[in-house]
């Protein structure tokens, strides 16, 4: 029969980022379910940047459509009517220097008075060509090094808005799997610090038995054999499996090595409950007593 003790495999729940919890929503004792909601952070300051991460990213997607459409309408229409105006206005020009030509031929004006006339109207033909070059070159999108850059600035706004709605699910701390609820660290009001656990859960099943067996003990064991664990409180024995041998020998006091006191070089040993329900009746803590079963028979 070998002495040892029972201990738990706990799960610890914390939050990403320092924030101030608000809301509890369980009791120390009490069993959760996989994905039930536990904790409540303090969230105003994660929605703040969520909402600011949207708005940003739609004000970048409207920017790229509008590279990728070109102008506005509104934009198009005002250089669509200052080209009506300018055409008017050529086609004015155009009978003027017509009206010219005719009076210059009879002589009927100068020289000058003709070129002049000529010269105005090539100006007004010229701003109506500048405006329809304009209208046309507004119609189209942006070119193609500037639509990818701005792409480029959608997906990082993009990813920052994702990684805003990431931290605010973060705030809520739910539980991976079914178990109890071991301990609670913190109460809400607090601000635990990020990663510092404010909830300790055990699943059920993560209870071992750790006991220590002698250097000639430790030869003839190997993972899956079978243990019989006693302890106080409970009349029969539960029966475990070996699932860890250490590799590595420790002393037991005193801590003098001699060929003498070789029965003091101990190796650790761990067990589990066969069947997961016997693993309710097995508290961590309790001092354990254990028996090693070689064939259906015990080894001492």
């Amino acid at each position: 029969m070998y002495q040892g003790y029972s201990y738990g495999d706990f799960v610890y729940l914390a939050a990403n980022e320092t924030a101030k919890i608000d809301t509890l929503l369980i009791n120390k004792g009490d069993r959760v379910k996989a994905g039930q909601l536990l904790v409540k952070m303090e969230r105003f300051t994660a929605e703040n940047a969520l909402e600011k991460a949207e708005k940003n990213y739609l004000a970048e997607v409207a920017t790229l459509r509008n590279l990728q459409s070109g102008e506005r309408p509104a934009e198009l229409n005002i250089i669509h009517s200052q080209l009506q105006k300018a055409r008017s206005v050529a086609e004015q020009a155009q009978r003027q220097l017509e009206r010219y030509q005719a009076l210059f031929r009879t002589k009927v004006i100068s020289a000058t008075e003709w070129e002049n006339a000529r010269e105005d109207y090539a100006q007004k033909r010229a701003q109506v060509d500048e405006l329809f070059h304009q209208l046309e070159a507004k119609k189209l999108p942006a070119r193609e090094a500037e639509i990818h850059r701005q792409q480029a600035i959608v997906e990082s706004a993009r990813v920052q808005r994702d990684k805003a709605d990431w931290d605010i699910r973060q705030l809520e701390i739910v539980s991976p799997q079914d178990a109890k609820v071991f301990d609670i660290l913190y109460r809400p009001g607090e601000r635990p610090l990020a990663g510092r656990p404010i909830v300790s859960l055990l699943p059920e099943g993560n209870v071992k038995v750790r006991f220590f067996v002698p250097e000639k003990v430790v030869g003839v064991l190997r993972t899956g054999m079978k243990v019989r664990i006693y302890f106080d409180g409970y009349s029969g024995y539960v029966p475990c499996l070996l699932n860890y041998i250490s590799p590595q020998a420790e002393y037991s006091p005193p801590v003098i090595y001699s060929s003498k006191r070789r029965e003091k070089l101990l190796f650790m040993v761990e067990a589990v409950p066969e069947k997961t329900q016997q693993a309710s009746l097995v508290k961590p803590g309790l001092p354990m007593r254990v028996e090693i079963v070689t064939d259906d028979s015990v080894l001492h």
